[in-house]
């Protein structure tokens, strides 16, 4: 037999030289299919990281959120609401009784409505104040933009309320239409952020036709009979008298003392008065720091009771023997505003004479129907109807002690300087 043939060393090394390649080709593809899996499982590590980093800030922002929720008051809507709706109503048919859109319902009635003294003993005790949870609605006539400056110190005061506890519902009646850029700033600066949830301010501005004219102080009665259950106190103001807490706390005070020296059903005989003063500042000096020194001598002025001797023209004596020794009542008692609690309303609508629920024109002269017989219907809303001899023939009351208590600002300051002028009486 013949032995295998021999391959030179070329053929040999081809051989060797392709296993090698076949080698390396087998080497190559076990690594690309490693790494190819430590690649998946990479992309899935790093998928589930951040799923669990978003899921982590999600469950902190939730729970810092809550947090704020419960301690801070300006994120939640149980201590204030801040918005400012516009309801209009620009009807040309509109009458007195006509009300663009009805405040939400409110609650209850508190002890401060005079119907039940018992109640209104153990409901003070346990209160920390008089205005503490006071449930108020508030009317202002306000007929342009003419007094926005004054407008905004009289919403001040209503502010002011809400932080001395009380829940305030504000409604302006007007005839022009507040901008956006207005109306937002209100939101920002009319914000109550009292955290007791008896405490709130709310505001609505509804919208009347312009020829309405002096009529747009009538609006204001047919609200406060609608609501009359929903409050436990109605204030009507025009808009450049400036209310503050002093003046609400000090008429609840001087009411409930009323109804306590006389009883419940005699009391609606009276109401506690407002007194109006302006400072007397100096005509045609610009105050400036060279000039402020002509303020020195500024006081407050009376400018409606300035008749001498005081006693027998600007202030006069109450007849009621009971009442006497602590109060007196005003000669001119036309105010610009009241005040009333629901038990008084309810009296005067049915009280002789008086129908304080009707709205109606002034009384005119007989002769002139155009020319008022007892001031304007401003002066009759106001003041006229409820104090007049003629008509509700209410006594109007201002505290000998605490007068200075029952004594608001009209912010205007310029009436004094017309007292005495022909055809001006007040203002």
């Amino acid at each position: 037999c013949h032995p295998p043939p021999r391959q030179n060393a070329t053929n040999r090394h081809h051989t060797i030289a392709s296993m090698a390649i076949i080698a390396k080709g087998h080497h190559h593809t076990a690594s690309s299919t490693s790494r190819s899996k430590t690649s998946l499982s990479n992309i899935r590590l790093i998928l589930l990281l951040l799923t669990s980093f978003l899921f982590g800030i999600a469950i902190c922002s939730a729970l810092f959120l809550w947090q704020a929720h419960l301690t801070d008051p300006s994120l939640t809507t149980l201590h204030h609401v801040n918005h400012i709706p516009i309801n209009a109503n620009i009807n040309a048919n509109d009458n007195a009784n006509g009300i663009s859109q009805p405040l939400p319902p409110k609650g209850g009635v508190r002890y401060h409505s005079l119907e039940n003294q018992d109640a209104s003993d153990s409901s003070s005790s346990s209160s920390s104040s008089i205005l503490d949870g006071l449930k108020v609605l508030v009317t202002i006539a306000s007929y342009d933009f003419m007094q926005l400056p004054h407008l905004e110190e009289v919403l001040d005061g209503f502010q002011d309320l809400c932080y001395a506890g009380s829940m305030v519902d504000v409604v302006v009646h007007t005839t022009v239409i507040y901008p956006v850029a207005v109306i937002d700033m209100l939101n920002d600066r009319m914000r109550c952020n009292n955290p007791s949830p008896k405490a709130g301010l709310t505001m609505t501005f509804i919208l009347k036709p312009s020829s309405v004219r002096l009529h747009l102080v009538d609006f204001h009665r047919t609200m406060f009979y609608d609501r009359i259950d929903q409050y436990d106190l109605f204030v009507y103001t025009e808009d450049d008298i400036r209310i503050t807490p002093t003046t609400i706390a000090a008429y609840l005070h001087e009411t409930n003392r009323v109804q306590s020296l006389l009883g419940p059903v005699r009391s609606t005989d009276f109401n506690v008065g407002i007194v109006r003063y302006e400072y007397d500042f100096p005509e045609n000096v610009v105050i400036t720091d060279k000039t402020r020194h002509a303020t020195e001598n500024v006081t407050r002025v009376y400018w409606e009771h300035l008749g001498k001797p005081i006693f027998e023209k600007a202030v006069k004596r109450v007849h009621d023997p009971t009442l006497a020794p602590y109060y007196v009542s005003m000669n001119l008692h036309h105010q610009g505003m009241y005040l009333a609690t629901p038990y008084q309303l309810k009296a005067w609508k049915d009280r002789k004479n008086c129908e304080f629920d009707r709205v109606r024109d002034r009384p005119s002269a007989k002769n002139n129907p155009s020319q008022p017989s007892e001031g304007t219907q401003r002066v009759w809303m106001s003041s006229q109807m409820l104090y007049g001899s003629k008509h509700c023939a209410v006594t109007q009351l201002l505290p000998v002690e605490n007068f200075g208590q029952l004594t608001v600002l009209h912010l205007p300051n310029k009436n004094y300087r017309r007292v005495g002028k022909q055809g001006r009486l007040g203002g």
